[in-house]
């Protein structure tokens, strides 16, 4: 009875393990299906752009400025600053990380601000802050813009 348990065990183990060399040839997949499997690759599945000029008083455009684009990602949770240079027309594109496209209510949670400018306008006050809205969707591709930000030039100091 023992003896016969024993090799009834040895067989079960030599199976199991035989099994399983075959289950693991099948299951190996290759860094594509893996990557098609969990949701994530190259391939973008949307595209979430932020548009808008920035203006002097005089609604010239203001060349050369860094603006930033910051979004609440969660309970007491903000992204990092996603920066943009405008343009000679003072007007810039921000393509958003793919990891800020499922914030629900994005024109709650995210504000455009100029965070330096040229010096010709640095007694403007750059504590000029802007919601988005949403302009277009389709195809996977959302357009919102902040409009026209304009500095109001005050006295420098």
């Amino acid at each position: 009875m023992e003896m016969r348990f024993l090799l009834c065990s040895s067989l079960t183990l030599v199976f199991m393990l035989a099994l399983g060399e075959a289950a693991g040839e099948i299951m190996r997949w290759n860094r594509k299906e893996m990557v098609e499997m969990a949701g994530y690759g190259e391939d973008k599945l949307s595209s979430v752009l932020v548009t808008a000029s920035l203006l002097s008083s005089s609604s010239s455009p203001i060349p050369g400025a860094t603006v930033g684009i910051k979004c609440h990602t969660g309970y007491r949770k903000r992204s990092k600053w996603i920066k943009a240079v405008t343009n000679a027309l003072g007007q810039f594109t921000i393509d958003l990380p793919s990891h800020l496209h499922a914030i629900p209510d994005l024109e709650k949670a995210c504000s455009i601000k100029p965070l330096s400018v040229p010096k010709p306008y640095q007694c403007s006050p750059t504590k000029t802050q802007r919601g988005i809205k949403l302009v277009s969707s389709s195809n996977g591709l959302r357009v919102y813009t902040a409009g026209n930000i304009t500095l109001h030039r005050g006295p420098c100091k």
